[in-house]
């Protein structure tokens, strides 16, 4: 992995747990400096703790992205970003289904909206905030790997059987096609915007699912994607994946980007 990441700046939504906390590490290790944004800050900040064990700088942010009625989170987490330099990296990695009985069809928009709005509408404007807050002339930074964008998406996106949470299928499926949709011209000048699509990821809560199955259940199912894998994906991608590249995992099949043989 080159060095030339150390010191940048990255921002990791939904960091303070799970895959988030995963990818903080992971960055702060190549020498990275972090936001950890989370919802939670007492998680945020265990987060944190881990990211200084590497040392490098981090700072934690707690911002709730799953509603935005009027975007004031996501807008103080990208002037968070600006206040530190502006950042080099951002890794929209925050995500969650519709739980219950709050899915669509059966319920009101409101119910559901949320989850278009954590999964789908909050990177986008993330991402319009960091590639605005980027230099005015492209190319400033191309040839240190960065700026760079990292969507996380998921499995469900690309999936056609029928799916419990249809609004966060639909979402992630929207995200993959953004990050193709931004390879044009203009962005890619600026920022390659990538993507991960993995499918079930071996964190703690599946691991325990996991072993709850009957092997009956389990007949079919792809094998849990480890979570170390998901981040060399990602790190990979950062330090040398191109404008609009989604990396399908576990396979790792590539799709969005031509790539050289």
């Amino acid at each position: 992995m080159p060095l030339r990441l150390r010191w940048k700046l990255a921002v990791v939504t939904g960091a303070g747990s799970g895959l988030g906390r995963e990818l903080a590490v992971g960055l702060a290790r190549l020498g990275v400096r972090v936001v950890v944004a989370d919802r939670d800050l007492d998680a945020a900040e265990r987060t944190a703790a881990r990211v200084r064990e590497a040392r490098v700088q981090t700072w934690t942010v707690q911002a709730d992205l799953t509603d935005l009625t009027d975007e004031g989170d996501v807008r103080m987490l990208g002037a968070r970003a600006h206040d530190l330099g502006g950042a080099d990296i951002l890794v929209n990695n925050a995500g969650g289904w519709t739980a219950g009985d709050e899915q669509f069809p059966h319920a009101p928009a409101e119910a559901w909206s949320r989850t278009l709005d954590l999964n789908l509408r909050t990177p986008m404007l993330l991402t319009q905030l960091f590639l605005a807050d980027l230099p005015a002339a492209p190319g400033d930074h191309g040839s240190d790997g960065v700026p760079a964008v990292v969507n996380i998406s998921s499995s469900a996106a690309l999936a056609t059987q029928g799916y419990g949470s249809p609004e966060y299928a639909a979402a992630k499926a929207a995200l993959v096609r953004l990050t193709t949709a931004l390879a044009d011209p203009d962005t890619r000048r600026r920022a390659r915007v990538m993507a991960v699509v993995p499918g079930w990821i071996g964190l703690d809560r599946a691991v325990a699912q996991w072993d709850a199955m009957s092997p009956a259940e389990r007949e079919g199912l792809a094998p849990l994607v480890p979570p170390d894998h998901v981040v060399g994906v990602v790190l990979d991608l950062i330090a040398s994946g191109r404008a609009g590249e989604v990396v399908d995992l576990p396979g790792g099949r590539r799709v969005g980007a031509d790539r050289p043989d």
